[in-house]
């Protein structure tokens, strides 16, 4: 086993998921807020620095891309898997386009401004919205590598299955940081929920799909918002 890949689990498990909580409940800077671009290579290098380290400790440990959840060709489950992360998408994007039309034009306005008014790092030109999706293809399929693939890979002989399980699920929960206890449970689950998917199928590219897709779906009406609000 490498020490690159011992290192990096405990970075993971540990470091990352403490600096989360403390960055979370520091009182706020008033520093002035930094560009969209500034942003998206912020969420973006440290997710490739690991990758990195990942891909040195792989090649030294001898692991494939099969073993930490990259399987090509996609198995069986992994073709069910990006099945239904398809229909969800293709279902969430028929719904939303439904209840955008039956929402009142004053309605419509509120829930825009709500929307571009969030702290979410909306892009806006066309450099933005290129930085904006490689930032996010980036950033969620370097998690779901790290945080299901590997972690799962390394602990699982040394804790068994359900212990790694809830072991990644809590750190990669605690590692979005804290703004309530409401958030931070949702956090903890829904990463057990994503660990879990992935344990059933071995695959993580339909998992990668859901992840991007949530805040890259968005992308049109976020633009949409901004062309109607000026």
């Amino acid at each position: 086993m490498s020490m690159l890949n011992y290192l990096l689990a405990i970075y993971l498990l540990l470091v990352l998921p403490a600096q989360s909580l403390w960055g979370s409940l520091r009182t706020e800077s008033d520093k002035p807020p930094r560009s969209s671009m500034r942003r998206y290579w912020s969420m973006s290098w440290q997710v490739l620095v690991m990758l990195g380290v990942l891909l040195a400790g792989s090649w030294q440990a001898g692991y494939t891309a099969n073993d930490l959840g990259l399987d090509i060709p996609l198995s069986n489950a992994g073709v069910w898997g990006l099945g239904f992360a398809i229909l969800l998408f293709a279902g969430l994007a028929i719904a939303s386009r439904v209840m955008e039309r039956r929402y009142t034009p004053e309605k419509m306005l509120d829930y825009e401004r709500k929307l571009l008014d969030s702290p979410f790092p909306w892009p806006r030109t066309r450099a933005e919205i290129a930085a904006f999706i490689a930032s996010m293809t980036v950033m969620t399929a370097g998690w779901e590598i790290l945080y299901r693939g590997f972690i799962l890979l390394l602990l699982t002989p040394y804790t068994g299955l359900p212990a790694a399980i809830a072991i990644s699920a809590f750190a990669y929960g605690v590692a979005h940081g804290y703004k309530s206890p409401t958030q931070l449970i949702g956090s903890v689950i829904s990463a057990f929920i994503f660990t879990c998917a992935y344990v059933l199928t071995h695959s993580l590219w339909w998992l990668i799909v859901i992840h991007a897709g949530f805040p890259l779906g968005m992308l049109p009406s976020v633009l949409r918002a901004y062309r109607r609000q000026g």
